[in-house]
């Protein structure tokens, strides 16, 4: 379902999976490489996955660039946003109780939504920390600090939550790429570990369990994995 509260940007752009499969084999190893990369990551501590999660996000940007032949986020993040075939490879797994990319997106989700760190340093209102996350959403939401998802302020408040779906966590994840090197300091709310930690996992997980890249057997669930399905069960 369409959140009628989330801009849809008209961007002219559509994508097109059909290009990701007719992509050259060496151009498809060379992605799956790096996915591989950061996948071996997500055993590190949360403090560490700030690297993983750039890994990970630069994955993201070549394979929506070769599905949209779009080369600017601005172009291709609302592009795969609205893209059925995207939303359908996330959404399948965030309606499967024992996915593990459902499990970290609605741990990232508690802590939607994200704000801008370069509009609170403007205003002088950034944080270095609060008592609660609840707290700092408090005090960027009342200064008119814009925040992705946009409209999660607003479910926020809504009984029951809306599933965290496809149209709202890339937003989120954009946001916290946006967010990793505006502050000099590095240290703010919206930089908590927590956050990068969550959102790098959520990520790395909606690539193994939809299957986007090689299925390298060594690659298979381990005693890690199966330690995280029973702790969320």
């Amino acid at each position: 379902m369409v959140c009628m509260d989330l801009p849809q940007p008209n961007t002219g752009t559509q994508a097109d999976f059909g290009q990701f499969a007719r992509l050259e084999k060496k151009a498809r190893l060379m992605l799956n490489d790096q996915f591989e990369y950061a996948w071996k990551q997500r055993e590190l501590a949360p403090e560490k996955h700030a690297a993983a999660f750039l890994t990970a996000w630069e994955v993201l940007c070549a394979t929506a660039e070769v599905t949209t032949g779009q080369f600017n986020p601005a172009d291709w993040v609302p592009a795969i946003g609205q893209d059925p075939a995207w939303a359908q490879k996330f959404n399948d797994l965030i309606d499967n109780p024992k996915s593990l990319t459902r499990m970290y997106v609605k741990r990232f989700a508690q802590l939607w939504p994200i704000y801008d760190v370069q509009a609170g340093m403007l205003q002088g209102i950034l944080q270095v920390e609060a008592p609660t996350r609840a707290d700092a959403q408090a005090v960027y939401f009342r200064a008119g600090i814009p925040c992705a998802p946009t409209c999660w302020q607003t479910h926020s408040q809504e009984t029951p939550l809306p599933a965290p779906d496809w149209q709202h966590t890339l937003p989120a994840w954009e946001a916290v790429r946006r967010n990793l090197f505006q502050d000099p300091a590095w240290h703010n709310t919206e930089n908590d570990t927590r956050i990068i930690s969550n959102a790098f996992l959520s990520l790395i997980y909606f690539f193994k369990e939809s299957h986007l890249y090689f299925e390298n057997p060594s690659l298979s669930p381990d005693i890690f994995d199966r330690t995280q399905v029973l702790s969320s069960l």
